[in-house]
């Protein structure tokens, strides 16, 4: 997938090596059967620990761990999906004072998991696909130069 995407994208895809540093422009992806998590010292790392949401990699355990690292300087991002992962983690996300963001359940593929976001009410935004872009760029160049870390 990653090889894909790079083909794609301006922005350098990889799947994601514990212990790796995160860099900027770099876009990381869970490897198969692992949980992928952020920790203190802004590295990355991997975990096979239990299945969330009947799902390993799971968004949530993502999204928490990234929430507590980074704080109101997060940027969470639901998009098409078929169960609520990510759900939890964006109410930790939107709790610590991080933006929250849903692809419209319209311009999903499949709607529930923006929708099961959504129906958290931690949601700040909700957005058609095409406009998500556009959105994350001005949000990461208007907040602090770039503080943001959209994940």
């Amino acid at each position: 997938m990653a090889q894909y995407l790079n083909q794609h994208s301006h922005l350098n895809v990889k799947e994601a090596d514990s212990g790796e540093p995160i860099r900027p422009r770099h876009v990381y992806i869970a490897p198969a059967n692992y949980h992928l998590l952020i920790e203190k010292d802004e590295t990355l790392s991997l975990s096979v620990s239990e299945k969330v949401n009947y799902a390993r990699p799971s968004i949530d355990v993502l999204f928490e761990s990234a929430a507590e690292v980074y704080l109101e300087c997060l940027i969470g991002l639901v998009l098409t999906g078929a169960n609520d992962d990510g759900s939890k983690g964006i109410k930790k996300i939107h709790s610590l004072g991080g933006f929250t963001i849903a692809q419209s359940p319209e311009s999903a593929e499949v709607p529930v998991m923006p929708q099961s976001a959504i129906n958290t009410g931690c949601i700040d935004m909700v957005v058609d696909l095409n406009e998500i872009p556009d959105l994350l760029g001005s949000l990461c160049n208007e907040k602090n130069q770039g503080r943001h870390k959209s994940i």
